[in-house]
């Protein structure tokens, strides 16, 4: 189903300049799928046993956004406004860091109301993946009793070239210019669909039907941007973005450039006073705020591994 009611800008007829930083270029070889066909990622009884154990550990451990979630570790900036929200998006540097099943790290989007969520990344997760290390890009879906990775329990997709799981190919390298991906999470205003958009909200890789939601089938009251990663406890943890401390320069530290929310069915800028909340010291977060020229409205994520428990 195409959306009805995208979101608009502010001055639709400027394009938004894109920072000097290389943009991965994703999608299947040959051109995707035939006409009327998408890409499903051939599934066997290991991948789903994999698939709902680490759904499962995932969703046990996403709220509340405290110190006493076992193993579980983020670096998170968080819309504290009371007001309805229609989406949320921003621009990843991508990073590749080793990573043993079952631990994972990742960086993302994510916009919520109450328990229920939806986020969108990247992520080395090679537990959920039969040992792959590569990076992918992932959703992750909590809509009342379902909770679960990329596509089993709601998502409908329907790009015929970028599978929500696509490896993510080439990615960063600490000291240099960053590669990137752009992703956006909205609600149509009409049909009340959330939509999953890449590259600056020109491709629908898919949506989230509204009926699946309780919650979130009206609205959502809060957006995030940040990282988060995952050990078992008393196992260091792994490193988060860049896996280094931040210095402060996007050729070093993970980011969310040109981090923006849909209010009124309009993409904006969000408000200065985001909450910034790390739960361990070995990671951080810094909001910088509008920074003028490409980056637009910045945030820096990531830390050192080594993180243990809660």
């Amino acid at each position: 189903m195409r959306p009805t009611s995208p979101p608009r800008r502010v001055s639709p007829e400027k394009e938004v300049p894109k920072p000097e930083y290389k943009r991965v270029k994703i999608g299947l070889e040959g051109g995707g799928c035939p006409m009327g066909t998408v890409p499903i990622r051939r599934t066997t009884k290991d991948d789903l046993i994999r698939a709902k154990l680490y759904s499962e550990m995932h969703a046990s451990k996403i709220n509340p956004l405290t110190d006493e979630e076992p193993g579980k570790h983020f670096a998170v900036a968080q819309t504290i406004a009371d007001i309805d929200y229609d989406g949320v998006g921003a621009m990843l540097s991508v990073w590749n860091l080793p990573v043993q099943a079952p631990q994972y790290t990742s960086g993302r989007v994510k916009i919520k109301n109450g328990a229920e969520s939806l986020e969108a990344g990247w992520t080395v997760n090679p537990g959920l993946y039969g040992g792959d290390n590569r990076t992918r890009m992932y959703i992750y879906t909590n809509a009342g009793q379902a909770h679960c990775f990329n596509t089993p329990c709601g998502f409908i997709q329907s790009s015929t070239d970028i599978p929500v799981d696509m490896v993510i190919e080439p990615v960063s390298t600490y000291g240099e210019l960053p590669y990137y991906i752009t992703l956006s999470i909205y609600q149509d205003t009409i049909n009340l669909n959330w939509y999953l958009k890449y590259d600056d909200n020109r491709t629908v890789i898919g949506w989230w039907p509204s009926r699946i939601f309780t919650n979130l089938g009206s609205t959502a009251t809060g957006a995030e941007w940040g990282g988060e990663v995952f050990s078992p406890p008393n196992v260091p943890s792994p490193g988060m973005g860049s896996g280094h401390r931040l210095k402060l320069n996007t050729n070093y530290d993970a980011f969310c450039a040109q981090a923006n929310i849909v209010v009124n069915n309009t993409i904006i800028k969000p408000p200065r006073d985001l909450e910034q909340f790390a739960d361990n010291f070995n990671f951080d977060i810094t909001n910088k705020g509008d920074v003028g020229g490409d980056p637009g409205y910045l945030i820096l994520y990531g830390g050192v591994s080594g993180a243990i428990g809660n």
